[in-house]
């Protein structure tokens, strides 16, 4: 059987185009269970997967169209160095400068304590009669800016007097101080009606009184007092620790007449009574309880006896 000539021809050329088709995109022919088609790009940027079910054997050619393909840029990662510049931090110290203070030492200087006096004897005489006596033991406090100054009357201090019958006196001085009492009597007693007492010191002095009716006796009696108590003279305090005075005497006192005590005494004097009375008292009660409690025992032998 000859075959045509232009029948090989066009063979030939269908055969050619199938070949560059071939060449150019590769064909898979898929059996009729076939499921899946997967074609890879030679340039490996785009797959392209075609799944062709058949019920019938038939056969499917899946074609594959090169996608254009795409050249990715190479990725280039610029990797910034951040410079972070440390914030500057001041720290600022602050020096406390402490200061202590290391107090100075107290040195407690006790204060002289005040002169005690002692007790001193004066007397008035006039025509051989002593009209005035005074036994005294007396300090004088003089407060003067603030402090305190001590004038005690000396036991060797001049005396002199005046033995009216209306007014009787008795001075004591010294060089920086002088002391005046002034007596009075009335009708049935006599007393000291007026005080004062002048004084120098270096930095100051002064003339200060009381004439306030103090120390009253029965006439012919003494005053009497133990007991410390403080006349008032103004800014000078007179402490008479000790005094005994009589005043408008006669020729019959030889000696200081019957004491009359001050109350301050007669205070001191009730507490001596008063113990030896609550003594006996307790001695008596404890010799009663002895006798009952004795005389119960000896009857209660004898009710044991019988």
């Amino acid at each position: 059987m000859r075959i045509p000539s232009s029948f090989i021809i066009l063979a030939v050329l269908i055969a050619g185009i199938f070949c560059e088709e071939s060449t150019t995109n590769p064909s898979t022919t898929l059996p009729t269970d076939a499921t899946t088609l997967s074609t890879e790009s030679s340039t490996s940027q785009e797959t392209t997967t075609a799944r062709v079910t058949t019920s019938e054997p038939e056969t499917t050619t899946a074609q594959t169209t090169i996608a254009p393909t795409t050249t990715l840029s190479p990725t280039t990662t610029t990797i910034g160095t951040t410079s972070t510049k440390a914030p500057t931090t001041t720290t600022t110290t602050t020096t406390t400068k402490t200061t202590t203070t290391t107090p100075a030492p107290v040195t407690s200087t006790k204060s002289p304590e005040p002169p005690v006096p002692d007790v001193g004897s004066w007397n008035v005489t006039d025509d051989n009669v002593t009209c005035i006596r005074a036994d005294l033991r007396i300090r004088f406090d003089v407060y003067l800016n603030d402090k305190t100054e001590y004038i005690v009357l000396s036991p060797n201090a001049s005396s002199s007097g005046d033995c009216s019958n209306v007014t009787q006196v008795l001075e004591i001085h010294e060089s920086d101080y002088s002391l005046v009492l002034y007596f009075g009597k009335d009708a049935t007693s006599t007393y000291v009606k007026n005080i004062t007492f002048s004084y120098t010191m270096p930095d100051n002095s002064g003339f200060v009184y009381n004439d306030t009716k103090l120390f009253p006796v029965k006439i012919g009696n003494s005053y009497l007092c133990s007991t410390t108590s403080n006349v008032i003279l103004r800014n000078v305090t007179m402490e008479v620790y000790h005094i005994r005075i009589q005043s408008f005497g006669t020729s019959e006192n030889k000696d200081f007449g019957t004491a009359e005590e001050c109350e301050a005494d007669n205070k001191v004097n009730d507490i001596v009574p008063i113990a030896v009375g609550i003594a006996l008292l307790a001695l008596v009660v404890v010799v009663l309880i002895a006798y009952f409690v004795g005389r119960r025992r000896s009857r209660q032998k004898g009710y044991q006896s019988v």
